[in-house]
């Protein structure tokens, strides 16, 4: 089994540190941006589908001609995935509502088979799709992400479910005001999203956008398991109120129209970060440093194999400190993030065996 992904990369670094007239500051020594936009995943929600193919058509076409694609596309590592649930999709029929196609081959809702880390435990067994996308997530370290559906119109986003809380009630994440922040740059840049009276019948979401315990209680799903287990801060995008509409073609063409805005908003806000590397004296990266941020209970943790390391944040000051057993902790303070641009923060991390054995030596001689 191998769902269609199509990660896109250009080779070339980044000659200059403008990357489009919102996105500045951008060194060209760090590792390119890592956004992962995944769609299909209930296999008769297909919008997603075709709006990823779209960009890849849209990314790779105007690379030579828009000078701003350009930049976006050599600062920015776009990991897409058109289809998770392939065989969903190919039984699934142009229908607006029902479940014919919802589920993997297996029956299984793929958006409610990820570990919860609200409990103790694991499930022994997971859908392959679900294995396969966890796999693929972990190993690209994406900072943002968005999971397109269809069968309302809105922005949702964490937490998707809290167990001391009923449906209905607001659940709010570590990263509220960076979640909020996120769904209104897509929200507000799409054609219609935030038009109450655009939304489906009986929905009203201001600003178009929505907590997702709020809305309804999920559990299990991608966008939580993303946020807590990968450190990737995802949405999950409703695209529109009839799940397979009966002529796609057309569809597509306006979903593309109403997005267009939002899809390349977004990807800029991946750029809103502290960033750097965390690396040992003599440059050798280290994995496993947890980065903390004062005042915000949500760590990240270094996972890309040459150490670098993404802190999306909304603008503000902040001090921001890297940690890991058998490491000195170094803190920086007074760190500014500012609209749209990153700043970079390299920590040099300091073995405290080594110098143990630099005292014991120096006791020696």
């Amino acid at each position: 089994f191998t769902p269609l992904y199509l990660p896109l990369t250009h080779s070339s670094e980044p000659t200059s540190p403008s990357l489009a007239p919102s996105i500045r500051s951008i060194s060209p020594s760090l590792a390119p941006f890592p956004p992962q936009y995944v769609a299909n995943m209930h296999g008769n929600e297909i919008r997603g589908r075709g709006l990823i193919m779209k960009l890849v058509y849209y990314l790779t076409t105007q690379y030579d001609q828009d000078s701003d694609v350009r930049n976006l596309v050599d600062s920015t590592i776009f990991h897409l995935v058109p289809t998770i649930n392939p065989d969903g999709f190919a039984n699934a029929k142009p229908m607006c509502s029902g479940v014919i196609g919802r589920y993997t081959s297996e029956s299984i809702d793929i958006n409610r088979d990820f570990p919860d880390h609200w409990s103790s435990g694991e499930k022994m067994r997971y859908a392959k799709e679900t294995l396969f996308i966890m796999d693929y997530a972990q190993k690209i370290t994406p900072v943002l992400g968005i999971s397109f559906h269809d069968g309302a119109l809105v922005t949702n986003y964490p937490w998707d479910g809290h167990p001391d809380l009923y449906t209905g009630q607001y659940a709010q994440s570590p990263d509220d005001a960076l979640f909020i922040s996120l769904a209104k740059t897509y929200s507000l840049n799409h054609a219609s999203m935030s038009d109450v009276s655009k939304q489906c019948v009986s929905d009203h979401f201001p600003d178009g956008i929505t907590n997702g315990n709020q809305w309804y209680k999920v559990f299990n799903g991608m966008q939580d398991w993303n946020y807590v287990d990968v450190d990737c801060f995802e949405l999950t995008i409703e695209l529109g109120c009839c799940k397979y509409p009966a002529d796609p073609a057309e569809t597509f063409s306006d979903v593309w129209a109403d997005n267009f805005e939002s899809i390349f908003e977004f990807t800029a806000m991946a750029h809103q970060t502290i960033r750097g590397k965390v690396e040992t004296w003599d440059g050798t990266p280290i994995l496993g440093v947890k980065i903390h941020v004062d005042g915000i209970d949500k760590d990240i943790t270094v996972r890309h194999p040459e150490g670098y390391y993404w802190r999306p944040l909304v603008p503000g000051v902040y001090n921001i400190t890297a940690t890991k057993t058998g490491y000195f902790p170094l803190t920086f303070r007074n760190i500014v993030v500012t609209e749209r641009a990153s700043t970079v923060a390299n920590f040099i991390l300091i073995s405290r065996n080594q110098v143990r054995r630099a005292r014991r030596k120096q006791r020696r001689s």
